[in-house]
């Protein structure tokens, strides 16, 4: 028979599964590889090492009630590190998957305390944060001032001719950095503009890849 205790902490476990379940399906719903499974096997298993930290203080009156949830908080920075890239444009992806597998540690931990009322208040914040909330980002940045491209140029000359065009309309150039571009012919930079007045994006890469010897622009 299952005394009470167990009861509990297999209820704690349950609710860890179905929370980092939600938070990873969004994840995988945008096809990230960090998805479904790996943030329930991290919440779930942050929930368990709470468990198991509490009950061991408390029935063997050994150990300390943080420390097992503070090494938890640590060494999912190993995991949420590895999802982040940084591609050869010197665009980084990936660091809202990191985040999330680091709020499903998170929530964990707080289910295994039996802290429900702040891990379902977590929950829906992340949720919100996750999907809603990434149509104001998007929106707040379809007009900026400041911009970082990725360009593919085809010569030296023509990033002369880039930097006249750009200095002629009055932005101004924070920094030019080429990348080594074994993978193509191309001059690789990457460049951080500060224009005059807030532009759409899309009208300043269209406006760029318009000029001679530029191949490809993207906002990074």
């Amino acid at each position: 028979m299952l005394t009470g205790d167990v009861w509990e902490s297999l209820l704690r476990l349950l609710l860890a599964l179905i929370s980092g379940g939600i938070i990873g399906f969004e994840r995988s719903m945008k096809g990230m590889d960090a998805g479904f499974r790996t943030h329930i096997l991290v919440c779930m298993s942050s929930c368990a090492i709470m468990i198991t930290n509490i009950h061991t203080y408390l029935f063997y009156g050994i150990g300390d009630p943080v420390r097992m949830p503070a090494q938890v908080i640590s060494g999912i920075g190993f995991l949420g590190a590895g999802c982040i890239l940084v591609t050869r444009q010197h665009r980084i992806k990936g660091v809202t998957t990191a985040a999330g597998i680091w709020t499903a540690a998170c929530l964990g931990l707080c289910i295994g305390a039996g802290d429900y009322v702040i891990a379902v208040f977590v929950l829906v914040v992340a949720l919100i944060t996750m999907t809603l909330l990434k149509k104001v980002h998007t929106k707040i940045n379809t007009k900026t001032k400041y911009m970082r491209f990725y360009m593919e140029i085809d010569s030296v000359d023509n990033v002369t001719n880039l930097m006249r065009h750009i200095r002629s309309k009055g932005i101004m150039t924070n920094d030019l950095e080429f990348i080594d571009n074994k993978q193509s012919t191309n001059i690789a930079i990457a460049i951080s503009l500060q224009l005059k007045k807030a532009e759409p994006v899309e009208d300043v890469i269209a406006d760029l890849e318009q000029l001679q010897g530029v191949n490809f622009a993207m906002e990074l």
